[in-house]
């Protein structure tokens, strides 16, 4: 098991790498969606920062409650950037006095110890959607930040 202060700090970079990709954005594209059915910018950053949320939620009791992704009209990029600061910095000191062993319930399977939803819920949907956002920057002309610190072309050959 990786140690919980060291698991705290992932998630904290995680959810900066997240914010750096947020933090790009500007009011005209927060209704943008790439296709009809899709997320908007402002559904998939909403989805990114009540995920959080649901999966600290879940950890802290056992529950896990998804508050959606609807948007009011008028959401602006700076709400967006609050809304994913504030959930950052109540997942991280949510997971401060978590018990990560605990057994928790499973949204679909057996039930499994805290750590992981840590690693399922509060990491790797967090990166699955932070690349999507990426996508999107791209779309819109953009330049998204790199994934994971470098981008591809930085990597030594």
């Amino acid at each position: 098991m990786i140690p919980k202060d060291d698991l705290i700090n992932y998630v904290g970079n995680v959810h900066a790498r997240t914010y750096e990709a947020v933090e790009r954005l500007a009011d005209a594209h927060v209704h943008w969606r790439p296709a009809p059915g899709e997320f908007s910018v402002a559904e998939l950053v909403t989805h990114i920062a009540n995920a959080r949320l649901m999966n600290i939620g879940a950890i802290q009791t056992g529950v896990a409650k998804y508050r959606g992704h609807a948007v009011k009209d008028g959401v602006t990029a700076a709400a967006l950037r609050r809304l994913v600061l504030r959930t950052g910095k109540t997942t991280v000191a949510g997971l401060v006095d978590a018990d990560l062993e605990r057994i928790i319930p499973n949204l679909a399977g057996p039930a499994f110890p805290a750590w992981r939803r840590v690693l399922g819920g509060l990491i790797e949907h967090e990166t699955h959607h932070r690349s999507q956002l990426c996508s999107y920057l791209s779309a819109l002309q953009m330049e998204p930040p790199p994934l994971f610190g470098l981008h591809v072309e930085d990597l030594p050959r």
